[in-house]
């Protein structure tokens, strides 16, 4: 598989995960080494950073991206329409960075940044838009329907409607769940566990374990009760919290102890569990948001640059270019230069 330019990204074919599958096929689509038979190191190019495999028990396995993408990138998983009885739960830790825009050809709207936890068949066709120079944090989980079923019988869970849905090669299983704070935790544990060294003595099987039979008890069987959770109210409140930053994005920023107030938490338990569930701080998600609605502008609008700061409540145009050079790695007025050059180009 090679890279292949696709407009203004690139387009990045990526197998299903699979510790049976040779590892070179996905190290020569992302221009890295195999420094072990499960992990890729990718030094330059396309990309910065590492993708690791591990084999956690018979019948489940994970992969785990942790990257810095050197351009805009489209990421494309083509399904196997004979492989309907594995499955894949994907966790994306950096949404703002790395969202999902089609499953099975179908384009899909995200209105959040929220993490949400993604179950496929691994007959289904995905696909991911990238932004570069920031984090990509990715976890995908495959299992097939015998390890799933271990699990349902050890959590005492139905298992009739599982296997239905798993197996049913006319209806491919697609599955999505917001995730809440404690979700949330779990899956930063999970990532945390798989980047760093020795862990104790099966954590790593407890979190995945943990994290399948939640998300499938949830999906799968709506009449399982679910109990309130001081977390999930939290959860809430941050997702507030975020629709106040968007609507400021033209506006001066209220203080973090306004925003806090706005919502009824106090100030430090909203930075602690904004960043539980975004990944980043206020200040920090709030600048991405603003960065890329100042992007948008100079490319769909005439706009100078002068204007676009102005708009954006810059009250000096050279914080607004160093800003935006720091966060994009390209200053604003490289935007309208290329404007201006295809325009003259089409004369």
């Amino acid at each position: 598989m090679n890279l292949k330019p696709s407009n203004k990204h690139y387009s990045v074919p990526f197998p299903a995960v699979s510790c049976e599958q040779d590892f070179e096929e996905l190290a020569k689509v992302l221009q890295g080494e195999l420094t072990s038979d499960d992990e890729i190191n990718i030094s330059g190019g396309i990309a910065k950073g590492i993708v690791r495999r591990c084999q956690l028990q018979p019948g489940c396995c994970i992969r785990i991206w942790n990257l810095n993408f050197n351009h805009a990138v489209e990421l494309n998983k083509r399904g196997n329409e004979s492989d309907h009885k594995n499955c894949t739960i994907v966790y994306v830790l950096t949404p703002g960075s790395c969202k999902l825009r089609t499953i099975g050809g179908h384009e899909q709207f995200n209105q959040s940044d929220a993490r949400n936890g993604l179950m496929v068949s691994n007959g289904v066709d995905l696909q991911y838009e990238v932004l570069p120079f920031q984090p990509v944090q990715v976890i995908e989980i495959s299992a097939n329907t015998f390890w799933l079923a271990q699990q349902f019988r050890r959590a005492d869970l139905p298992l009739e409607n599982l296997l239905d849905r798993v197996s049913n090669p006319g209806q491919p299983l697609i599955l999505t769940n917001i995730c809440t704070a404690h979700v949330i935790t779990q899956v930063n544990m999970l990532f945390e566990a798989l980047m760093g060294g020795e862990q104790p003595a099966g954590r790593k099987e407890l979190l995945v374990n943990t994290l399948m039979v939640d998300f499938l008890s949830k999906t799968l069987n709506p009449q399982v009760p679910q109990g309130p959770s001081n977390t999930d109210a939290h959860f809430i409140k941050v997702l507030e919290a975020e629709a106040i930053l968007k609507a400021h994005l033209e506006a001066n920023l209220p203080t973090v102890n306004m925003i806090a107030q706005q919502v009824s938490l106090s100030e430090s338990t909203l930075k602690r569990h904004f960043k539980i569930v975004f990944g980043k701080s206020l200040y920090e998600y709030y600048l991405e948001k603003k960065m890329q609605l100042a992007k948008n502008l100079l490319q769909e609008q005439p706009l100078t640059v002068y204007q676009a700061a102005s708009r954006l409540g810059y009250e000096k145009v050279s914080n607004f270019i160093w800003i935006f050079k720091k966060h994009h790695g390209f200053s604003p007025g490289t935007i309208k230069k290329k404007a201006s050059s295809a325009a003259t180009a089409a004369v």
